[in-house]
């Protein structure tokens, strides 16, 4: 009989799928304990599978547990963005698959929980109709009209899942460069005309309260931003999601940084979204 410490391979695996679920790292590492327990307490004859067990256990309390939090969503304060999370500081530790970007995750918010979660683990964990339609208790026809359904949705292609990290990193340092030398030239440059600003403070922090579009009232926002937002006393680049964010931090010993910036690139290799979190609930596990 396997106990806790025999299932802690599955750990990372299981943490990712709710997570990329949630896009919550607290209710992410409630769902694993979740699972933990039902595995624990649960009749494990019957079991020919454990880490099947494992998926179809947390995968189902996850659909759960986000119909509850979709509808805690509606009243949030501002734009609702997910709480990132530090990635290995090395590649090879985990699958880049695994840990989706906070773009990617924010877009997996127009989906219903259960297009959701047939998304990524068809996309993200690759697992077959077969093994996904029995998790769900569906039939492999519905498992393809879910997934079919929620690519319409977002317009996917196989490529939004996998991003070059050493293009998405020399953007953003472009980027952040020419913001703090106030190069508007520069700035203009990198975006593109549909670019799309986005800030989360949760009612915790200022932050615009609406996504805003379009490259010139970017710019403005930007640039106005700089000559008025607070001053801030280091700068780091941490890995968030898989791919690099940039940290501010007010003091020089903070532990956890007051405000991340993290963007998404287009195929033409210009900024197409621009993501602020400073809701400092969602930022106190990094460091």
């Amino acid at each position: 009989m396997l106990q806790k410490e025999e299932i802690d391979q599955y750990r990372g695996m299981l943490f990712s799928i709710a997570y990329n679920m949630l896009g919550m790292v607290s209710d992410a590492e409630d769902m694993v304990q979740e699972t933990y327990a039902s595995w624990m307490e649960s009749d494990k004859s019957h079991v020919k599978n454990v880490k099947f067990y494992l998926i179809r256990t947390i995968s189902n309390k996850c659909i759960s547990h986000l119909r509850k939090l979709k509808k805690e969503r509606v009243n949030y304060i501002g734009t609702w963005l997910p709480e990132p999370v530090q990635s290995a500081l090395d590649p090879a530790e985990e699958d880049p698959k695994n840990r989706l970007s906070i773009g990617f995750l924010y877009l997996l918010e127009k989906l219903t929980p259960i297009e959701r979660a047939v998304m990524i683990l068809r996309e993200a964990f690759d697992l077959p109709y077969t093994d996904i339609s029995e998790i769900f208790k569906i039939t492999q026809d519905q498992c393809r009209q879910y997934f079919h359904r929620a690519k319409k949705k977002l317009l996917l292609e196989k490529s939004r899942f996998t991003v070059d990290a050493g293009e998405h990193e020399k953007i953003l340092r472009e980027f952040l460069d020419a913001c703090l030398s106030g190069n508007l030239e520069k700035i203009i440059g990198l975006l593109r005309d549909d670019v799309t600003a986005y800030a989360d403070g949760g009612g915790n922090a200022p932050a615009i309260l609406m996504p805003l579009s379009g490259k010139s009232d970017v710019v403005k926002l930007l640039t106005g931003s700089a000559k008025r937002g607070p001053a801030y006393d280091k700068m780091d680049f941490l890995s968030i999601n898989g791919l690099s964010g940039a940290a501010f931090y007010h003091q020089h010993d903070g532990k956890s940084p007051d405000a991340l910036i993290a963007i998404d690139i287009g195929e033409d290799a210009k900024i197409a979204n621009i993501y602020y979190l400073v809701n400092p609930e969602k930022l106190r596990h990094l460091s």
